[in-house]
């Protein structure tokens, strides 16, 4: 599946690039649970996309895109400096995805977390700017707010709690002095994901409860009056979109929560709509042993200033999940390849292999 691109099409993408206008697009885990329908989005509305991914949990993803003629694939790590310099090149801009997601995932191993989370996307970015990449999106996390009681705003002081959200604000940290006249940064900080995509994902609370409810008559939910932003995985897609399409001078060096603020839902509102849904299921309550994060988000900037407004809510993301099951498109959320976690610890995934790092003195600081 991987494109080798041309010297033709290169030179043909840096005019287009220097025109200001934005046709080629290179996608940094472009299979992913967000990546995969960010690629099929962007090939719909016409772009060139380039997807540079480990394939960690296959190529399911995208496999039906792979003989578009405006596709390409690097296989490859995005702490290889030659797979996102061959990924890069020529693009006009960049979406970063790429990176290992979930507080379970990225506990396991907190040294290799960081490289992959904070020091490629440093690399990601240097590249990208010594290319002359125009834009570069990168998919952060609401996560880096930690515990609140208040409601959280882009300015609010991040007081991250887990590797995971560390990774993501040390990462924004990284960026933001990168902004200039020709390099164009914006960080999109996601709320809690939930809802089907063309990669499964049932480490996810919304999805791994629906799925339990349906399969198997039962859920826990432990704790509940914790706060968390919701947003639909197609919604997070649609925004790293319209943030494309954007002008420089509204998204350059800015930051944007993505979601909304009718889904601000403390965990027990979820297992009351799955109960309504599902009458069938028992609903479990229990205490939580330890301290977890809490926190509730404004979305109004990016409403304001983007226009954005998710179209899905957490009713339809239960149903497709029911529906799914149901129709027997899943019949095993349990399995590793559906839970970043568990794909780690039982092998499938393998992050111990180690890649050259960008340089300054390289020519590419």
């Amino acid at each position: 599946m991987t494109r080798i691109l041309g010297p033709d099409e290169l030179r043909w993408r840096r005019r287009r690039a220097k025109r200001g206008r934005i046709a080629t697009v290179s996608v940094i885990g472009g299979a992913g649970y967000v990546g995969s329908l960010v690629v099929e989005r962007l090939l719909r509305q016409g772009f060139t996309v380039t997807v540079l991914d480990t394939l960690m949990f296959g190529d399911e993803s995208l496999r039906d895109l792979a003989d578009h003629p405006r596709f390409g694939l690097v296989h490859g790590d995005l702490r290889d400096i030659e797979a996102i310099v061959h990924t890069c090149a020529g693009a006009d801009a960049v979406i970063h995805l790429g990176a290992l997601v979930g507080d379970p995932a990225c506990a396991v191993d907190e040294a290799t977390t960081l490289t992959i989370n904070r020091d490629a996307t440093l690399t990601v970015a240097r590249v990208s700017r010594a290319l002359g990449v125009q834009r570069l999106i990168f998919a952060s996390t609401c996560s880096v707010y930690g515990a609140s009681d208040d409601i959280l705003t882009e300015e609010s002081v991040v007081a991250p709690i887990s590797v995971y959200a560390r990774s993501k604000a040390e990462s924004e940290q990284l960026l933001m002095p990168m902004v200039g006249d020709r390099f164009h940064p914006t960080v999109l900080r996601f709320g809690t994901l939930y809802g089907n995509s063309r990669r499964k994902r049932f480490d996810l609370v919304v999805n791994l409860l629906a799925a339990r409810a349906v399969i198997d008559g039962e859920i826990t939910i432990t704790g509940g009056d914790q706060w968390r932003p919701f947003v639909h995985v197609s919604d997070c897609a649609d925004a790293v979109i319209r943030c494309l399409h954007a002008p420089h001078s509204v998204v350059s060096g800015r930051v944007f929560n993505v979601g909304s603020d009718a889904q601000n839902h403390q965990l027990r509102d979820i297992g009351d709509l799955i109960k309504a849904m599902v009458p069938c299921a028992r609903v479990i309550f229990s205490e939580s042993a330890s301290a977890e994060a809490n926190y509730r988000v404004s979305f109004d900037r990016i409403e304001r200033e983007l226009g954005f407004r998710p179209s899905l809510t957490l009713i339809d993301g239960i149903k497709e999940i029911q529906d799914a099951v149901r129709q027997g498109l899943i019949t095993d959320y349990t399995d590793a390849r559906y839970s970043n976690y568990l794909s780690l610890v039982t092998g499938r995934a393998q992050l111990d292999v180690v890649y050259p790092t960008v340089a300054a003195e390289a020519g590419v600081g």
